[in-house]
């Protein structure tokens, strides 16, 4: 049973390679891969339980987890009534699906914590880099076959018309940037550790699987994946290795000085971010900051309107169309571009305080393992912690905590930070 779970949590992070690439449309929604693995999952592992163990296992951040499920279904039955009944459903639907995301958290940390050869755990990090290397590879490809998703028509599918950005199978360079930032956040850490252990083979591995990343976060061309990448080694520079606030610096200083579309984006961030905060009104926002800026004051309208109990996890579309402000066919219309206000504008205040919780607990336990340790485990959870505040940060502008690909890892995550 436990080799059917490992190879079941394998093809699961392997899944999201597939990215835009296929959905399964069934019963007027379309499914992902990963939204058929999980519950495979679930029934697998729930059977293991009930014949092998039946020990329940959740953890620090699982006890949170199961607290802010409890905030989800709570808000939404407080706003049953104001659904019709197709959006119940509909919304019903798509709790049940995130629930499914955050309980995988749960049973990898269940598994992990009755895995004694750490067997399981090298399985989740090997797919994990896997996939990273296959979905860096595949946006390379994109790049040079298929640049232009303007000529490729993309826009009529509601994708928006990227020229000449790295956008993988996700066809999206934001979620692409923060993705590889995640992973990056990995992959360097236990380079880290590998060359201080004098393990020259692994170290280059890893250093080349990095390089490979790193190259290809470049070219996405995304200032939120930027962001979260210099969050990423900020972290692990303050943990494990000093020098890569050189190596930070000078990835910064090169990305600038032999790019001119890296110095026309990061000027247009400097002068809209001056223009936000009211210190050069003359200047106006870019195009892409400006739709931001949007998507923030509609989800800011759906708060001031709904601040304690939210509109009901699910509803998000439904409430933009109400207002005038989305169509349901569009790719963004599902939550602003900011995590926290999506979150916010569904499950209300105690929504948001419960989920950042999660956060919290997750950062204090890994602080805790990672903080003067020089074994293997400090190194992957200061790894994860990079990659988790890398993300922390770019969901503040993308909302990339609650993208079905980005959750596949995320939640896995979480749950490997909380193995005891």
């Amino acid at each position: 049973m436990k080799k059917a779970l490992y190879i079941l949590f394998a093809l699961l992070l392997l899944s999201p390679v597939i990215g835009e690439l296929w959905r399964l449309p069934m019963f007027g929604f379309e499914f992902m891969p990963s939204d058929l693995i999980i519950p495979v999952i679930f029934v697998v592992w729930g059977i293991d339980k009930i014949k092998n163990d039946r020990k329940l296992r959740l953890g620090k951040i699982g006890k949170m987890i199961v607290f802010f499920i409890f905030v989800l279904v709570t808000t939404y039955l407080i706003n049953v009534f104001r659904f019709d009944f197709k959006q119940m459903v509909t919304a019903f639907a798509y709790m049940g699906r995130f629930g499914m995301y955050l309980v995988t958290a749960i049973m990898a940390f269940d598994l992990l914590s009755r895995d004694k050869t750490a067997t399981f755990k090298k399985i989740l990090l090997g797919a994990m880099i896997t996939s990273m290397v296959l979905i860096t590879v595949f946006g390379f490809l994109q790049l040079k076959y298929f640049p232009n998703f303007l000529e490729l028509g993309m826009y009529l599918k509601g994708w928006d018309p990227h020229i000449g950005r790295l956008l993988s199978t996700w066809f999206d360079p934001n979620f692409i940037g923060g993705y590889l930032a995640f992973i990056l956040g990995i992959t360097i850490s236990l380079g880290i550790y590998f060359h201080r252990r004098k393990n020259r083979l692994w170290f280059f591995i890893m250093a080349a699987i990095s390089l490979l990343g790193l190259s290809a976060l470049y070219f996405t061309y995304s200032r939120s994946g930027y962001l979260a990448l210099m969050a990423v080694l900020a972290v692990l520079a303050f943990f494990k290795s000093r020098k890569l606030l050189l190596a930070g610096i000078l990835i910064v200083v090169l990305a600038f000085s032999f790019s001119p579309r890296v110095q026309e984006r990061t000027m247009e961030a400097w002068d809209s971010g001056k223009t936000l905060l009211g210190l050069n009104s003359q200047y106006p926002l870019d195009p892409t900051a400006e739709l931001r800026v949007w998507s923030w004051k509609f989800a800011w309208e759906m708060i001031q309107d709904n601040p304690w109990t939210g509109v009901g996890y699910g509803r998000y579309a439904y409430e933009i169309n109400q207002r005038g402000h989305g169509l349901m066919s569009d790719h963004s219309v599902g939550g602003s571009d900011s995590s926290f206000l999506t979150i916010w504008a569904q499950t209300g205040i105690f929504g948001l305080l419960s989920a950042l919780a999660i956060g919290f607990v997750a950062a204090a336990v890994a602080v805790k393992r990672a903080w003067k340790k020089t074994d293997f485990r400090s190194y992957l959870d200061a790894g994860l912690l990079a990659s988790f505040c890398g993300i922390m940060i770019h969901s503040v502008f993308v909302n990339s905590l609650l993208y079905t690909l980005m959750m596949v890892y995320l939640w896995v995550g979480l749950g490997m930070m909380d193995e005891k």
